[in-house]
């Protein structure tokens, strides 16, 4: 199948061969003819300089990223693509997660569908779209969707604003069956109530799910403080691994209200104590005790020009959560979801925090994302949540 073809040049040509799936104008031949002949979102043929054949992918010249690859094969891109694409993803779930019911289907570029999410919650797939191709591309998604997995409802949640660099418009729909403001999940045998429409994301950090369960082996007897708790999952999982009790740091009280009624519906509400306020302040003269303290903040650097500004934010994020144990002993499990900060930066500036401060300490795991939020080594971007488990042994008792 061809579509309008677009030629890359020799810098463009050059990033194909490393393997690169995203490029910018500065990468394409002749981009004011291309303005004239083609639409946000057209499906497009892709060739290199001399007119080989390099794959199909979709454009939007009024993006930062103005051409994306959807495959190196010259195939249609219709509901069978769609279809194979999801059978591939789901065959892989299944490998890594036989038994679960809740999981991310499609992440991304780490599934080779750029622009695209799926989560699925037993019955209800929640979808987001990031770009203008794929939104074109929404009902083969839905046909291939639902020939692909059995499902209920299909909820696209797209009031993001990520949707407004491509001039997309926000909504939230629903396909089939209205399901709700919430919906109910298991894992782990811990039931949880999902927020479809006012939720952050999808509804619930899937990406999180195999941390949830590495803190929960370590909480018997602990008390907990789970700081930007959303709906308080490090809680219910650590009330599930034996902790004594859990604080709820949260400045959203919706997500507080909802994080309580997960804990009544899973008989410890009155083992969660809520704490509403920003993080920050909170940290800083702390209003409760805790043996561990976890620290899983929103992104705070979503682009280059946010880097310096953002490290600031997370050196002081990170100083307050380690003076958090002052003068005793006890655990920090630190997370960050912004790509731009690597792990190998997120370790330097803990240690940088705890050698000035003359702290003894350990570091004895290293967080990453769930293997359905799969590495694409050739998108970077796809790399993003990493964290470090820290045993603090004593504030200024460096040994």
């Amino acid at each position: 199948m061809k579509y309008p073809p677009v030629k890359l040049n020799t810098k463009g040509f050059n990033k194909y061969q490393r393997g690169e799936l995203w490029f910018t104008t500065e990468d394409l031949e002749m981009v004011e003819k291309l303005r004239e002949s083609l639409r946000e979102g057209d499906l497009v043929s892709i060739y290199s300089k001399d007119g080989h054949f390099l794959g199909q992918g979709y454009i939007n010249l009024s993006a930062y990223y103005a051409l994306k690859v959807l495959t190196t094969e010259a195939t249609p891109i219709n509901e069978v693509f769609f279809q194979r694409a999801f059978d591939r993803a789901l065959n892989f779930r299944r490998k890594i997660y036989p038994h679960e019911k809740t999981f991310r289907l499609i992440f991304a570029e780490g599934d080779f569908l750029p622009g695209l999410i799926v989560d699925i919650f037993e019955r209800v797939a929640v979808i987001q779209i990031h770009t203008r191709g794929m939104e074109n591309l929404r009902e083969l998604i839905i046909r291939a969707l639902l020939k692909t997995y059995p499902l209920e409802s299909l909820i696209f949640k797209n009031d993001f604003d990520k949707r407004k660099e491509e001039n997309l418009p926000m909504y939230v729909e629903f396909h089939l069956k209205d399901p709700g403001e919430l919906i109910q999940v298991t894992l782990d045998e811990i039931k949880f109530l999902v927020p479809l429409k006012k939720g952050q994301k999808t509804g619930l950090f899937l990406d999180q799910r195999e941390n949830w369960r590495y803190v929960s082996k370590i909480t018997s007897d602990l008390t907990v403080v789970d700081a930007f708790s959303y709906l308080g999952s490090f809680s219910h999982y650590s009330l599930k691994g034996g902790a004594k009790r859990s604080f709820l740091m949260e400045r959203s009280a919706y997500a507080i209200d909802l994080a309580l009624e997960i804990a009544k519906l899973n008989g410890w509400d009155d083992k969660v104590i809520p704490v509403e306020g920003d993080v920050l302040k909170l940290l800083k003269s702390p209003p409760v005790d805790g043996d561990l303290l976890v620290i899983d903040p929103p992104a705070f650097i979503k682009s280059r020009r946010d880097i310096e500004k953002g490290i600031r934010r997370y050196r002081e994020l990170f100083y307050y959560a380690i003076s958090f144990f002052r003068n005793k002993r006890g655990y920090l499990s630190l997370f960050s979801c912004s790509h731009f900060l690597s792990l190998a930066d997120m370790k330097n500036l803990i240690i940088e925090i705890l050698k000035k401060e003359k702290i003894s300490s350990r570091l004895f795991h290293t967080f990453c994302q769930a293997p359905d939020h799969p590495i694409n080594p050739s998108v970077k971007e796809t790399e993003y949540l990493k964290g470090l488990a820290v045993e603090i042994n004593s504030l200024r008792d460096f040994c």
